[in-house]
């Protein structure tokens, strides 16, 4: 019986690290991707487009935050 909770519990945390680091990878895309359009678009004269580029932040923040949480974890595993 122990034997089995030991592997069901090994099991269930090595899948849910995978799952992170999945997330984490989309996430870190999703970032790259906003950025890229905040700078085309706050670049542009047209004011609907600097409008956007200007939404772009709202995404950006918490992404970038979440980035952040990423490093500072792989650095502290690191070490």
């Amino acid at each position: 019986m122990l034997t089995s909770v030991t592997t069901t519990t090994t099991t269930t945390v090595v899948t849910a690290m995978g799952q992170a680091a999945v997330f984490g990878a989309i996430g870190v895309v999703a970032l790259i991707a906003l950025l890229i359009a905040k700078e085309l678009l706050s670049a542009s004269e047209n004011k609907k487009a600097a409008f956007l580029g200007r939404i772009a932040s709202a995404a950006i923040n918490p992404l970038l935050f979440a980035f952040l949480a990423i490093v500072v974890i792989e650095v502290v595993g690191a070490l």
